[in-house]
């Protein structure tokens, strides 16, 4: 997380800033459809303390990993989970379709996440980012979904599975 992060962070800053020192409007013209003429009239300032209220510099963190919030929140929201599929006989032609869920309803495979092609082929892999609450994958070979496989993601953040 580089430039986009530190930029975003960045306006974060500047923000909180303007909001606690509170901003001004200066200057300005008079409304415009008067008709009478404007008529230049100081008034006095407030006093002014001599020694403003200073804020806090706050301090930018480099990544999301260092910011500190409370009740335990984590910006690890998703998981990039490596899928292994092996044929044990070369495939001329196989489609895989993987998702992430399947409908309580109608027990359909939703949510689609790839779908690939192979030719001459014994063997598929990929990495897809999944959210971290997905425990499996649904993979369905070519377009049989009454022969869809659930494959969980084990403790390494990888399915690893043998089509016979």
């Amino acid at each position: 997380m580089g430039n986009l992060s530190r930029l975003i962070i960045h306006g974060c800053a500047a923000s909180l800033m303007m909001i606690s020192m509170g901003c001004s409007e200066q200057g300005g013209s008079p409304p415009s459809g008067s008709a009478t003429p404007s008529v230049s009239v100081s008034e006095p300032s407030p006093d002014i303390e001599p020694n403003p209220t200073v804020v806090p510099a706050l301090t930018l963190a480099e990544s999301f990993d260092e910011l500190i919030i409370e009740d335990g929140f984590t910006f690890d929201m998703q998981r990039t989970v490596k899928v292994d599929i092996s044929f044990s006989q070369r495939q001329g032609y196989t489609e895989i379709s993987i998702f992430s869920a399947t409908d309580p309803h109608t027990n359909m495979p939703i949510n689609l996440l790839e779908k690939a092609q192979l030719y001459n082929a014994i063997k598929f892999s990929t990495s897809l980012p999944v959210p971290t609450y997905t425990e499996s994958m649904v993979v369905v070979i070519n377009g049989d979904s009454y022969a869809e496989l659930n494959l969980p993601i084990d403790e390494t953040n990888h399915i690893n599975y043998l089509v016979e």
